[in-house]
């Protein structure tokens, strides 16, 4: 059988314009499998159609032959809205032809390449698909070729999209040879679009075969792209998505088709309530030149009396004004870590329940929440609530808006760490004259934001590590400054929290930034290369843990922080090569043979050593 490549079927050289009787081929639209899709007039009549020519090469073929009849038989049972509809069929002496109604628009996959905002049109779009599908399958005609090439747009008849391409579709009911084509074990179709039934036995593969292509194509709409394995749900992906949808996609991508939707009708069933009922039909029309007029003075109407109300309130802006430019001011710097860190006033110790295990050459570990050890908290800027286990900042208004809550225990040594809690931040409601300031001095308050961090003892210096979180939709950072070490890293999107954060840093001295439970726990960003003796160079010391918090409400809950020694290294033993880092290996002590001579006696005390 030869290929259905374009390439090597294609018809290539071009035909004159009366070659098929009564119409004038104008110019080529398209080439396929099958051969070459033609804008052409019907003379008789004087309106515009599309000639689709099968290939001279498969002309000859006695199997292709049938499959372009197939489709015309196909087509000629078909009357829907939605359904490209045949206009005639012949023969010449070259060749054989289709004439179909001619649809002046776009494909669904030219629509798809210019990212979609409106989920509603997408979901009106989907609908006409479903129901002409819905309609083919009454009618004994599955498709089995299903795609965003196959879909086109009816621009003149209001925008509606239209089903074409029925070359593939087997009659559901015919068990005669006459367009038995598709053989047993054999699979047909655009494998991107195929259920997984239809690649190993397309003969015997049924509307839900159909099903299964429109599942791929609404995420694809939906997405932007085709789901593969274990696939995100959309609304994940875009979080604006009704969620009902993802239930919806599940049932039509089930791998076995008895899982799926029993029909199409089931699945319009469940479409059509997700959206308005005038996306059903068609996109609303362009509004009259009237209409366009009244939409202009109720506009203007309405931008008066906004002036108006702003007039009674000039005498007011001044001072909020004022105080909303002292209130940014006051409020957080660019960089989270440095407000944290920043002159936050003198702490107020807490004390919390939690459990504390500090032993010589042992992992030492403290958590906070239960038990009955009540490690020292130090509570600086804005007040802390400790409720259900759950370390809450309240929302506050005034001047404080940033918290910072640290773990009081000493002796955290190790060379070791992890880190971890559970972290959320919700912004808080604007405010009446911050709604003001944000509509008319486009300056909208700061965000919400929580911060898992260590940093050092010494509060005349600013040495930490932040791994702050700011709400969903927003990517977490890194931001960490020890000394000449300093910088930031952003790392992916946040989803809605609650969240699992983690710092570890491990024998290496690599600093790992991680995010979700121990069953979903990934690295997120870039290690950060601390090197070995991390605590003594990086921070000056056995750093203390803790959070922060800026603006809105933020809670902390599951508080854990543990560091351990490295194990010792058996005598003799030569480390093991490691990749490139930036920090240098811990030095090998020297051996006793090599051991350098002593050092000489210090020189008197007030003298200077020559």
């Amino acid at each position: 059988m030869p290929s259905l490549d374009v390439t090597s079927t294609a018809i290539s050289r071009t035909h004159s314009p009366d070659l098929i009787p009564g119409y004038r081929l104008e110019s080529l639209v398209g080439a396929g499998g099958m051969g070459e899709v033609h804008k052409a007039t019907q003379l008789s009549l004087g309106r515009t159609v599309a000639v689709k020519l099968l290939s001279q090469q498969l002309a000859q073929e006695e199997s292709f032959v049938a499959r372009f009849q197939k489709e015309a038989a196909a087509l000629a049972t078909l009357r829907h809205p939605n359904i490209v509809s045949i206009v005639d069929k012949g023969s010449t002496v070259s060749t054989y032809y289709l004439v179909m109604e001619f649809v002046d628009g776009p494909s669904l996959r030219e629509r798809m390449r210019v990212p979609q905002e409106d989920s509603q049109d997408t979901l009106r779009v989907m609908l006409q698909i479903c129901r002409a599908i819905e309609y083919a399958h009454g009618r004994g005609v599955i498709h089995r070729d299903l795609k965003p090439e196959n879909i086109l747009f009816d621009e003149q008849a209001g925008d509606i999209p239209k089903v074409t391409d029925f070359g593939l579709a087997s009659f559901l009911e015919d068990t005669s040879t006459r367009f038995a084509l598709t053989g047993t074990h054999m699979a047909m179709g655009t494998l991107s679009y195929m259920a997984p039934e239809q690649r190993v036995d397309a003969k015997n593969a049924d509307g839900r075969a159909d099903i299964f292509a429109l599942g791929l194509i609404l995420y694809e709409m939906l997405v932007g792209e085709l789901p593969a394995g274990s696939f995100e749900p959309p609304s994940r992906r875009k979080p604006k998505l009704d969620p009902r949808l993802d239930g919806i996609i599940a049932n039509c991508l089930k791998q076995q088709p008895a899982d799926r939707y029993a029909t199409v009708s089931d699945l319009i069933r469940d479409l059509e309530p997700l959206a308005p009922h005038y996306y059903t039909t068609m996109r609303p029309a362009k509004l009259s030149r009237m209409q366009r007029v009244g939409r202009a003075v109720r506009k203007g109407v309405r931008v008066f009396m906004q002036g108006v109300a702003a007039l009674l309130v000039l005498s007011a802006m001044g001072m909020w004004g004022i105080r909303y430019w002292h209130i940014t001011h006051k409020r957080v710097p660019m960089t989270p870590g440095d407000a944290i860190t920043g002159d936050l006033g003198l702490p107020d110790a807490l004390e919390s329940a939690g459990r504390l295990t500090i032993v010589e050459n042992e992992p030492r570990k403290v958590t906070l929440g239960e038990g009955n050890d009540k490690p020292s908290l130090l509570v600086s800027g804005r007040p802390l609530k400790i409720e259900d286990k759950k370390f809450i900042f309240p929302a506050v208004g005034g001047q404080s808006r940033v918290g910072l809550v640290r773990v009081d225990v000493p002796g955290m040594r190790g060379d070791t760490a992890r880190l971890s809690a559970r972290v959320n931040a919700q912004s808080n409601e604007p405010t009446f004259p911050e709604t003001l300031a944000h509509v008319v001095l486009d300056a909208p308050p700061p965000d919400a934001q929580v911060a898992l961090m260590l940093m050092t003892t010494d509060p005349s210096q600013k040495r930490y590590v932040a791994l702050v979180y700011s709400g969903a939709g927003f990517p977490i950072r890194l931001e960490w400054s020890l000394g000449e070490k300093q910088g930031t890293m952003l790392g992916p999107d946040s989803p809605n929290g609650p969240v699992e954060l983690e710092l570890s840093v491990d024998e290496e001295g690599a600093l790992i930034a991680s995010l979700g439970t121990k069953g979903d726990k990934r690295p997120i960003l870039e290690p950060l290369q601390l090197g070995t003796n991390w605590q003594e160079r990086r921070f000056g010391g056995a750093p203390i843990s803790a959070i922060g918090c800026i603006e809105g409400t933020c809670q902390a809950e599951s508080f854990s922080y543990q560091v351990k020694p490295a194990p010792p290294k058996p005598p003799g033993a030569v480390q093991a090569s490691a990749p490139a880092r930036v920090e240098t290996p811990r030095p090998v002590a020297p051996t006793p043979a090599k051991r350098p001579p002593p050092k000489p006696a210090p020189a008197p005390k007030g003298k200077r050593s020559k």
